[in-house]
């Protein structure tokens, strides 16, 4: 892991970001136990939620940035960047996908939020760049592998998710 050992510095979101794809990651995961399309909103849209309190907590106490410095203003333009992507190409899928409860739908969303971490690698690195790529991936095998219930690529997907975030914050300790 030499490769990611001045990553915190040049990356100074990687331990926020990591805290929220943790927190993301697991509601995504609790979401894939549910057969309904409300249960994976409800699990998904907690674990949102949790990451967003992860990172006003950790930031107020000061530990999201401790000890690796501070973002520069193209990384929070970048940030922002990728989410108007993620929400632009969320829309689309939405658009073309009108039921709302179908394969299709939920693989190409796992899809366009693993694109948007493409995005993410100019402000929190290559691991994001990677959970970026696998997601993708992950997501089209999903939409190819039709007799395998598409939860099962969601739970995936809350996996990555975990396991990168998890590394991003190690890497921030290292």
């Amino acid at each position: 892991m030499d490769f990611l050992t001045n990553s915190p510095e040049l990356f100074p979101l990687v331990r926020g970001g990591g805290g929220f794809l943790v927190s993301i990651g697991l509601g995504i995961l609790l979401g894939a136990f549910g057969r309904s399309r409300r249960f994976r909103i409800v699990a998904l849209i907690a674990g949102a939620a949790l990451g967003i309190v992860v990172m006003a907590v950790g930031g107020a106490m000061k530990i999201i940035f401790a000890g690796i410095g501070y973002p520069e203003w193209w990384q929070w333009a970048v940030l922002g960047l990728a989410v108007v992507v993620e929400g632009y190409l969320v829309n689309l899928v939405v658009e073309r996908n009108p039921d709302r409860d179908s394969r299709s739908f939920w693989m190409w969303m796992l899809f366009v939020v693993g694109a948007h971490f493409l995005v993410l690698t100019a402000s929190h690195g290559v691991i994001c760049g990677a959970l970026g790529l696998v997601c993708m991936a992950n997501a089209l095998v999903g939409l190819r592998s039709t007799r395998i219930p598409f939860r099962i690529f969601w739970a995936i997907d809350g996996v990555l998710k975990m396991g990168a975030g998890t590394t991003m914050i190690a890497v921030s300790y290292a």
